[in-house]
């Protein structure tokens, strides 16, 4: 895969988050918002020994003491039963493991797995399949994504997350999905009311035949949509009225196939 590294559209600016370390490394797990890091600290969950750190220990119960009461004092969500791994860097090893619904507030890492589905018209010009986020989400709720965009959870690889994700967003099968073809990495960073977004984007194009018609079996997706390729291009004109991530994947794509990537 290529590298299409770039930078989000909100920078973080220096005065509004903190670095978050564990206790014994000398790099950067996260980043947290200031009122976040004060009151973590006035719970005695993190300590600031010249740098902002977990408190010794297994850094896995550490990161759940902490999001039980960030969810008990509602900073977040209720839990959403899927862990995910805490890595230094976006292609660091597993240090530890924290449940969804904690890793923005406290700005890790994540990889996500973006597919563009992309259908070939009889005259030759690409078609490309987009969905709309289900109304119900907690983030992002009705705006536009990628065909397939999901986390890679802990234990599992960015091959397996494809499958998972295909399969629920979509209906995508096996034999689809053989098609597959991977096309760059995009590591960006940018701010929501969320927090601190670190993401590492991997990208995929899957060519899918005519008669694919796109199919969720969990909920996450309203509706999704076979869109000419000038209508994407029109779209994308209206940035918020996509997913942040999604926005510079479809862009990435519009760009490649204009020749111009």
């Amino acid at each position: 895969m290529t590298d299409r590294s770039m930078q989000g559209a909100r920078p973080l600016t220096a005065s509004a988050f903190r670095p978050l370390h564990l206790a014994d490394h000398p790099d950067a797990l996260g980043a947290v918002g200031l009122p976040v890091a004060d009151h973590l600290l006035r719970r005695g969950l993190l300590q600031d020994a010249q740098r902002l750190s977990l408190r010794p220990g297994d850094p896995t119960a550490r990161l759940e003491d902490i999001r039980q009461d960030l969810f008990q004092q509602r900073w977040i969500e209720p839990p959403r039963d899927e862990q995910m791994p805490v890595t230094i860097g976006p292609k660091g090893a597993e240090l530890a493991r924290l449940d969804r619904s904690a890793l923005r507030i406290l700005g890790f890492w994540a990889q996500k797995v973006h597919i563009n589905g992309l259908v070939t018209d009889v005259t030759g010009k690409p078609q490309v399949w987009v969905s709309r986020r289900s109304r119900q989400a907690l983030s992002n709720p009705g705006r536009w994504d990628t065909l397939i965009a999901g986390g890679r959870a802990a234990g599992q690889s960015l091959a397996q997350t494809a499958q998972k994700e295909g399969w629920e967003e979509a209906g995508i099968t096996s034999a689809e999905m053989k098609q597959l073809q991977p096309i760059g990495e995009m590591a960006v960073q940018y701010v929501s009311d969320r927090g601190f977004h670190q993401e590492l984007l991997v990208i995929y194009d899957l060519f899918l035949p005519a008669s694919f018609s796109a199919i969720c079996h969990d909920g996450e997706i309203e509706e999704s949509r076979l869109l000419p390729f000038d209508t994407l291009v029109a779209r994308l004109g209206d940035p918020q009225g996509f997913k942040f991530s999604s926005y510079l994947v479809l862009t990435d794509l519009v760009t490649r196939l204009q020749g111009g990537g």
